[in-house]
């Protein structure tokens, strides 16, 4: 084999080698992840002002508590479809009145997986079904009342490998929706991902 060639298909077998995901061995078709963080939502549209007769007063929903659970399904190491659920809550009190705001979302979208041993950038871009639910609770009486719309997701971050059926996402966070008020907001989470079934 001359020198030329040799060099030719040494390059040929270090660029498959670099592709994302040569390495098949930790690479896993289905994905569970549980993730909970925090959400900041940026519309003066959660500081409304009410007034009960006691003089006006501004309830703050702006910041929330998050939970998402999330099922990926990797067409390639670098390419995954994605369905999540997620839910945002936050609460407030007014004149012994309890409200609590919640937006839930669920929608499929499409995740890019970087290269790396130990730790896979990501980055996600979904689209959701989402519904903004108010609740007031007065003693043994609860008032509740929603909206729906639809909006959007992008995330942004690590999947650090803990083992090879275990990581641990990390990830930053932006959300669109405006079923009635605007919902907008950034965040971020952590979380645990369960990955099993090989990856062809």
């Amino acid at each position: 084999m001359s020198r030329s060639r040799s060099l030719h298909l040494a390059l040929a077998v270090a660029f498959v080698l670099a592709l994302p995901g040569a390495a098949s061995a930790e690479n896993r078709k289905h994905h569970i992840s549980l993730n909970f963080g925090y959400q900041k939502f940026l519309s003066d549209d959660l500081k409304p002002i009410v007034d009960l007769g006691g003089g006006p007063t501004q309830l703050d929903f702006t910041n929330a508590g998050v939970a998402t659970l999330a099922y990926r399904f990797s067409l390639r190491p670098n390419l995954d479809l994605t369905l999540d659920a997620r839910a945002a809550a936050s609460m407030d009190e007014v004149g012994g009145i309890d409200v609590t705001l919640s937006n839930s979302y669920f929608g499929p979208g499409i995740r890019l997986v970087g290269q790396g041993e130990g730790a896979r950038p990501f980055v996600q871009a979904s689209f959701f079904l989402v519904s903004e639910e108010i609740e007031f609770e007065y003693q043994d009486v609860t008032v509740t009342a929603d909206e729906s719309g639809v909006g959007f997701g992008v995330f942004a971050g690590v999947d650090i490998r803990a083992s090879n059926l275990i990581s641990i996402p990390i990830q930053g966070e932006f959300v669109y929706a405006k079923p009635e008020d605007d919902v907008t907001g950034i965040g971020a989470s952590v979380g645990i991902t369960f990955n099993f079934g090989q990856l062809d």
